[in-house]
């Protein structure tokens, strides 16, 4: 997410893939965020080609000229513009802006106000834990775990099991020839789920062996998926909606609109309290979900300086998200009134949390490993596996540990949970 990246989340993909060799053209991933972001932000509207509307056709050639000229200068300044939107999705385009509201959206009345400024705050000395284990591993991206096992998705769309009694590579199995098309997974007790955005499907694996059981048709391209106890979660980007997958049938039970359709729509998913919890980055909106019943409990407005594109993670009193490529804040929620409480700064992108006692572990591109006390609001314990660590990797808790993939180094790294606290 879950993880971590937004439908232009680009973060260690990115950085993987642009060392090997530059595309024809830009992913469509990498489009995506910067296209929903300026779509929402205030735009001038007045462009320069607009002086040479009405002037009528009785010009002269020289004016005729002029015109041309001034066209030709408006495109080069307008590809420049796309350019480096395209090229530098990592900073930041257009400011937020109130969602519109939508049919399935809950009415104006019941959203909630904007987040509370951020405060810098200095963060505690880096504690150095020593890793366990580190499992090669060419260009991990993604982690999933059902609490005890501990699948992995790579850069070539390969997935991986890591036995966590031996630390070594169980099972390994090609999806896909491009990792533009694997998007994300999550297992249980019924497969190993992965969502493959480029067809629109939802691939059902065996856990142990990671054989192809079923390929399931989705309503739009799939990003997130989300394993519970007794169904399947998948969010479709473009599709504006969520559905929820029976594993008796291998087919949708339910779906639900979040949003309109287009560009990123739905992306990660997370459970707690009884909810279903997913991010919409471009309505600005984090929607809590009765597991239950399948209606939208809340529409929880995440604006400006975090987005609601990331992973998400919930505790007994709070909600996380991160914001993924859109920042490098964290949003808290509050899961009784609803509301964004903090947004707190990472000093780096963050893309997954990892719950250990109540409280989020997040991995920024800072080179760190952080955890945030839901009370202050803060950062207050920093560590780091020693030297070569780049952050910005996927964590999740199994087997008694914190495992994260460090994608620069080509690894995942097993920390004792043990070490990690105080």
């Amino acid at each position: 997410m879950a993880r971590r990246r937004s439908e232009g989340d680009v973060g260690p993909i990115l950085e993987t893939w642009m060392a090997t060799v530059a595309p024809q053209r830009p992913p469509d991933r990498l489009l995506e965020e910067s296209f929903a972001r300026t779509m929402v932000a205030g735009q001038l509207r007045v462009y320069p080609w607009h002086a040479l509307r009405g002037a009528g056709r009785r010009r002269s050639a020289r004016a005729r000229m002029t015109g041309l000229a001034l066209s030709g200068l408006a495109v080069v300044l307008a590809l420049a513009v796309v350019t480096g939107l395209v090229l530098r999705p990592n900073r930041g385009v257009g400011g937020d802006a109130s969602p519109s509201p939508t049919a399935a959206s809950p009415s104006p009345s019941s959203r909630v106000s904007p987040s509370p400024s951020a405060t810098l705050v200095p963060f505690p000395s880096p504690i150095l834990v020593e890793p366990t284990a580190a499992i090669p591993v060419t260009g991990p991206i993604t982690l999933a775990t059902d609490g005890t096992s501990v699948w992995a998705l790579t850069a070539a769309s390969e997935v991986i099991r890591i036995d966590p009694q031996t630390n070594k590579i169980a099972a390994t199995a090609r999806l896909a020839p491009e990792a533009s098309d694997i998007q994300s997974l999550a297992g249980n007790a019924s497969g190993l789920w992965v969502t493959d955005w480029t067809s629109s499907k939802l691939l059902r694996l065996d856990p142990t062996t990671l054989r192809t059981l079923a390929s399931i048709g989705t309503a739009g391209e799939s990003k997130g998926v989300l394993a519970t106890r007794d169904a399947v979660w998948i969010a479709n980007t473009r599709g504006g909606s969520v559905e929820r997958i029976d594993p008796a049938t291998n087919a949708a039970s339910t779906r639900i609109t979040l949003g309109p359709v287009g560009p990123s729509g739905p992306n990660w998913l997370a459970e707690g309290l009884g909810s279903i919890w997913v991010g919409v980055p471009n309505n600005s909106t984090l929607f809590r979900i009765d597991e239950a019943t399948n209606k939208i409990q809340a529409a929880i407005h995440v604006g400006a300086p975090a987005s609601p594109c990331g992973g998400l993670a919930v505790g007994s009193t709070a909600a996380w998200i991160t914001s993924c490529d859109g920042s490098t804040f964290v949003a808290q929620i509050d899961t009784v009134t609803n509301r964004v409480v903090a947004t707190i700064d990472l000093r780096g992108k963050g893309y997954t949390v990892g719950m250990i006692g109540d409280r989020p572990w997040i991995s920024p591109t800072n080179g760190q490993i952080v955890r945030i006390d839901p009370i202050s609001h803060a950062v207050d314990r920093v560590v780091t596996p020693g030297p070569g660590f780049s952050g910005g990797g996927d964590v999740v808790v199994a087997a008694g540990s914190l495992w994260i993939t460090d994608w620069a180094a080509n690894r995942i790294l097993r920390l004792p949970l043990a070490a990690l606290g105080g």
